[in-house]
């Protein structure tokens, strides 16, 4: 993502996204569902509702967190942080930034699963019930930006570093590294950032504070109700879904550049790039 343009960026997190929403849909309902108790399903009409906000969601979300995160690990800044320490905290500026873009789609999402209702409807009947800021829409959005700092720092900070020693300094082909660099940064960034997911889901699914108030009180009610595994309700699913979401978005990075860059740059009257290779792309 260095060394390429904000649209750039916003291309190749479109691609990543529309390939992630639709393979890995399944995923996050038994994620959610497990948040909330509810039973394994393998029904294509439960699995797949809320497919479309989760596009949306996952297209716009990446878009700005691969504009965010490569233009701070440029250094647009004057930054003088290592390479290593760019991609870190630039990833997590990016996740951070990003929650408040995707805490809305999420509610809308985590709504439609629990009840059905359809995408034009939810949010509309979210805003009229409980309004738009901190007890509607944005319910959990401190929760999302904690988690997504931590998510996002493990798909697109830790990853590229994993991934370029692998290559550089070990010498394994690129897809191999890819894919055991997915794995590392995957199930660091799911696990790690688990319990806030958990406690944002549920604060979303309970939007009326029936059983769920503030963060503080789901925290303490998930514990109550099942211990402290209870932070990690889901996290196999979440996990897979992180670990399969970050290979996409690393082969994405990896290999789109090549074509999209000569494009990109005649369009805009400059001469086709020198693409960078796979293992240092991203």
């Amino acid at each position: 993502m260095e060394g390429m343009t904000d649209g750039e960026n916003v291309i190749l997190g479109v691609a990543s996204a529309s390939l992630v929403a639709v393979t890995l849909q399944p995923t996050l309902y038994w994620k959610n569902a497990a948040a909330h108790g509810l039973p394994f399903t393998l029904r294509p009409s439960l699995l797949f509702r809320g497919c479309g906000v989760n596009l949306l969601k996952e297209s716009s979300e990446m878009a700005l967190q691969f504009a965010v995160a490569g233009r701070m690990k440029s250094g647009g800044g004057g930054c003088s942080l290592s390479s290593a320490a760019r991609e870190m905290s630039g990833a997590i500026g990016g996740g951070t930034f990003g929650a408040l873009l995707v805490t809305p789609f999420e509610c809308v999402m985590i709504q439609q699963q629990l009840h059905g209702t359809s995408l034009l409807a939810t949010p509309s009947r979210i805003a009229r019930r409980f309004g738009v800021l901190s007890g509607g829409l944005y319910r959990g959005l401190a929760i999302a930006a904690s988690r997504d700092a931590i998510y996002v720092g493990g798909m697109l900070g830790l990853t590229p570093v994993v991934r370029r020693y692998l290559v550089e300094d070990r010498g394994l082909p690129s897809t191999r590294a890819g894919m055991l660099a997915a794995a590392v940064g995957g199930v660091a960034g799911g696990v790690l950032s688990h319990p806030w997911d958990v406690v944002k889901t549920c604060m979303q699914g309970d939007l009326e504070r029936i059983r769920y108030g503030t963060a503080s009180q789901t925290l303490r009610n998930l514990i109550r109700e099942g211990g402290p595994m209870a932070l990690f309700r889901g996290v196999g699913w979440r996990t897979l879904n992180i670990t399969l979401t970050v290979f996409i978005a690393g082969e994405v990075c990896a290999h789109l550049p090549r074509y999209l860059l000569p494009m990109t740059r005649r369009a805009g009257g400059e001469e086709p790039p020198t693409v960078p290779s796979c293992s240092t792309s991203i």
